[in-house]
């Protein structure tokens, strides 16, 4: 099952003009992807339901 959340505390990775971490995609099993769009957390979310695997949807989120 792939869900998609809000994050209580913005999360700051990257350089410092690089947006806040805002949205996670958890799922399927011990998967986690930070997104700092709902957009963007729904894209990945919407591509990785329907790949067999984790590279697949890495392909595939990269391909769009």
């Amino acid at each position: 099952m792939v869900t998609v959340t809000r994050l209580d505390v913005p999360i700051h990775e990257g350089d410092w003009h690089d947006k806040p971490l805002r949205w996670t995609v958890r799922g399927p099993a011990s998967e986690v992807q930070n997104f700092s769009t709902k957009k963007e957390a729904l894209h990945w979310a919407r591509i990785r339901r329907a790949c067999p695997d984790f590279r697949a949807a890495v392909r595939q989120y990269l391909r769009d």
